[in-house]
């Protein structure tokens, strides 16, 4: 097996690759700038050297498999066919399809567990995977490879699993400062867990949109935007987003609920929580915070949030092979009763599936230490790019929105090890250092290693536009800090950094 601290996957031949080097890897290595852009530009030459991808946008293979198994077993001539976890998600599927095209679809049993058929159009196809991709209720990679083995669950491993589920949740909670681990929900994926919230909050006030602070995470956006009443894009604010959310209530406006990200992805950019939390109390508004970037080491979103969503695939797994999200709910809010009644049924809808809750719960048995080591690394590297003429903007939370931030920071937290920047010299500059960054390259973050990919380019390629006036501009470069010895990592950038040059 490969080993990315040794053997980063970012020379061209690895193009496609996962990473790591495992079956149930949820990212892949785009190694240069125009494998991203082909990529984004659905080259076939690029898609097809993938051996799998972020789970959420390239279909796994194993998972592929079980969409061709259902394909040939119940499709009619002209139909594809998707398996979703569930009624539920599939139903969920089948209403957006008809929404967005008018097609119906075709709903069957795939005979194992809660797996559901949709059946559609080819026509449709893209629509439906859409509502995969934003809504995160996937099935993975194990729970495919089980259902094709086509015999049910071993008794001794669904035993293993639930009692994984139960330790996840008590960990959780611990690192929530939460005594009830009942609190805490899992889910398939990060986005799975932003949509069953979204879909209690939504369903309670069913024509008033969301509220988005703060530049979003891309289907956070999206799930808000094309699910319940819509959105009200308050991404760019001036300080922390007190002024616009206030403008917003002053002139009318509702909100079944607020959300922000602590920070935003990809500009480390942190709202004014506690502004925001008063402001919303007199409004009888719910706050719901994603802290992802930051973790629950480093910052206590609970002390503000009525709820708290977290992407398990990132910094909790750290491994980058098991996709997962949970929920944590505050008990001292206001809506705890209502999200406490409506959420076990949500996430029935997209549960973590038992082997991937015992890879999760192997995986994250480091977490604090983890977290505590790539903190101190991304501080070393941010200092050292500092002081780099050929950077144009840097973006980390110890840079950015810093005071809000703090107000969050728990004693002995850090400011977390996604890095974002620009280079002077525009996209000639901003590829040549890509290209020749010696660390591991693709979608995703959290992981053990260091990752970076052109994050704007990946997220936002048919929207560049919308993103640039929101602060994100198109050769923005993400860097996830690994557990790599941080002089090693500053001797790989100062590396990148000289080919920049020559590149501009």
């Amino acid at each position: 097996m490969r080993d990315p601290f040794t053997q980063p996957f970012c020379r061209p031949e690895d193009l496609g690759h996962a990473i790591p080097d495992s079956d149930h890897a949820v990212s892949m290595c785009l190694p240069l700038w125009a494998h991203a852009i082909g990529y984004e530009e659905g080259d076939p030459a690029i898609i097809e050297t993938f051996e799998c991808g972020y789970p959420r946008f390239v279909v796994h293979p194993i998972v592929a498999e079980l969409f061709l198994a259902a394909q040939e077993e119940f499709s009619k001539k002209g139909e594809s066919a998707l398996v979703f976890p569930s009624l539920a998600a599939a139903w969920r599927c089948a209403d957006y399809v008809k929404r967005r095209t008018g097609l119906s679809c075709r709903l069957e049993s795939y005979g194992w567990g809660n797996l559901t058929v949709v059946l559609l159009d080819e026509s449709a196809y893209e629509i439906a995977w859409k509502c995969w991709q934003h809504g995160g209720e996937i099935v993975s990679s194990r729970l495919a490879e089980s259902a094709l083995l086509d015999a049910p669950l071993d008794p001794a491993l669904a035993e293993e699993g639930e009692k994984a589920r139960q330790l996840l949740r008590e960990r959780i909670a611990s690192f929530h400062d939460q005594s009830e681990a009942d609190d805490v929900y899992l889910f398939s994926s990060g986005m799975a867990a932003i949509f069953a919230v979204h879909r209690v909050l939504t369903k309670w006030r069913p024509e008033v949109p969301t509220v988005q602070i703060e530049f979003p995470y891309l289907d956070s956006f999206k799930v808000q935007e094309q699910f319940g009443a819509g959105v009200v894009d308050l991404t760019l604010t001036t300080e922390g987003g007190v002024k616009e959310l206030r403008d917003w209530f002053d002139g009318g406006g509702r909100a079944a609920a607020v959300y922000t990200e602590l920070p935003s992805n990809p500009l480390l950019r942190t709202a004014d929580l506690a502004g925001i939390a008063s402001l919303l109390k007199a409004h009888e508004v719910p706050l719901v915070v994603d802290d992802t970037i930051a973790t629950c080491v480093n910052v206590d979103a609970l002390c503000y949030a009525d709820a708290v969503t977290t992407s398990l695939t990132k910094v909790f797994s750290g491994a980058g092979d098991v996709a997962a999200g949970s929920v944590v709910l505050n008990r001292n809010s206001p809506f705890y009763t209502l999200l406490k009644e409506e959420l076990p049924f949500e996430e029935s809808a997209s549960p973590l599936f038992e082997r991937d809750a015992i890879t999760l719960e192997i995986n994250s048995r480091h977490f604090r230490e983890r977290v505590e080591a790539t903190n101190e690394n991304a501080l070393e590297l941010v200092e050292w790019l500092q002081e780099r003429p050929e950077v144009k903007s840097l973006w980390h939370p110890s840079t950015v929105c810093r005071e809000f931030y703090d107000a969050l920071r728990r004693e002995e937290g850090g400011y977390g090890a996604l890095i974002s920047l620009e280079l002077h010299g525009g996209e000639a500059a901003a590829a040549a250092f890509y290209d020749a960054l010696e660390i591991s390259k693709g979608p995703s973050l959290g992981t053990n290693f260091s990752l970076a990919c052109p994050y704007t380019l990946l997220a936002h390629y048919n929207e560049l536009e919308w993103a640039a006036e929101r602060g994100a501009p198109r050769n923005l470069l993400r860097i996830w800090v690994g557990l790599e010895d941080p002089e090693d990592l500053i001797a790989r950038f100062e590396r990148a950094l000289d080919q920049c040059v020559r590149g501009s």
